[in-house]
């Protein structure tokens, strides 16, 4: 009796299954290499205890993004913008703690510009910084490569935006040969849209990294499976957003070299893109474990205060 089902050439069996093991044989092949990459940047970390307060310097660098990135996306509009943002005042010790990394803001900013220049390989790139890094915590790497991005990439813009009104800003953004902020060409706005995107999420990886850090102590331990695991995968998405800032600042760089020539690439969209998709996964899985280690923390305060209620009858 016919199955009613369709004969298939045993051949055409063969190659699904010779496709599904090299596939796998793929799969496994790249598993290797981040493996052996996250262990060649957990070898790097070195933290010799010193502490960085890093909020106030992430809000700073936040302010400088934000308000580079909203001039240069039309569908906002400036009443838009600014409701956005509120002025932060900052302490003296503030600006002592900025005095005494200044250093090695300017010296991140110098690797980057320097590799990016000579060509040199991404995945070094990265690797050069973390080793410039290494005496610093996690959160610490993060908010320093950020602190250096935003000064790069915020001063070009600062000036462009000026350079309508003031004559020194118009020869310094003609000298550095920087983007018309006013240019809307489609190649234009598509490189900026990529690298906006891409910045968005790599401030909101710093920022729940950071979270992480906050966990009070006194009620949760790296013994709790969901801190544990994101513990682990902290360095991964350490990796990725110095990876990403290296990239942005590469492209930001094309631009000024090429100038009114420019001509975003499909590799360079691809790679944008790419990161922004890795850098997205890796967020949304850290926030879940944050998810999970604020409610171990609530439910275990909620036991505490029960506990100091019936003591007090």
């Amino acid at each position: 009796m016919a199955s009613g089902l369709p004969l298939r050439h045993p051949a055409q069996g063969f190659n699904a299954s010779q496709q599904l093991i090299k596939s796998d044989r793929g799969n496994m092949l790249a598993m290797s290499h981040d493996n052996v990459m996250m262990k060649q940047i957990v070898g790097t970390h070195a933290p010799n205890g010193i502490e960085v307060d890093v909020k106030p310097l992430l809000h700073l660098v936040k302010e400088i993004l934000t308000r580079a990135t909203t001039q240069i996306n039309i569908s906002q509009t400036t009443s838009q913008a600014q409701a956005e943002l509120e002025e932060t005042t900052y302490p003296d010790s503030f600006f002592k703690m900025l005095n005494a990394l200044a250093y090695t803001i300017e010296k991140i900013s110098k690797e980057i510009d320097y590799r990016v220049l000579n060509g040199t390989d991404v995945h070094a790139t990265t690797i050069s910084l973390f080793n410039m890094l290494a005496i610093y915590s996690w959160d610490a790497k993060l908010v320093l490569t950020l602190t250096s991005f935003a000064s790069f990439y915020g001063v070009p813009w600062m000036i462009s935006q000026i350079s309508s009104t003031n004559k020194l800003a118009e020869s310094m953004a003609c000298l550095k040969q920087l983007p018309d902020p006013k240019d809307s060409s489609a190649p234009m706005n598509l490189l900026f849209d990529g690298i906006n995107n891409l910045i968005i999420i790599m401030m909101d990886v710093t920022w729940c990294v950071v979270e992480f850090r906050d966990l009070p102590t006194s009620y949760i331990s790296q013994e709790v499976p969901a801190l544990s695991t994101a513990m682990a995968h902290i360095p991964t998405a350490v990796y990725w957003t110095l990876r990403s800032v290296v990239v942005c600042a590469a492209q930001i760089r094309s631009i000024n070299q090429i100038g009114d020539k420019f001509s975003i690439s499909t590799t360079s969209e691809w790679e944008l893109s790419t990161l922004a998709h890795k850098l997205s996964n890796i967020l949304e899985h850290l926030r879940k474990q944050l998810d999970v280690c604020n409610e171990y923390i609530d439910e275990k305060r909620n036991v505490e205060n029960i506990s100091n209620a019936e003591e007090s009858i």
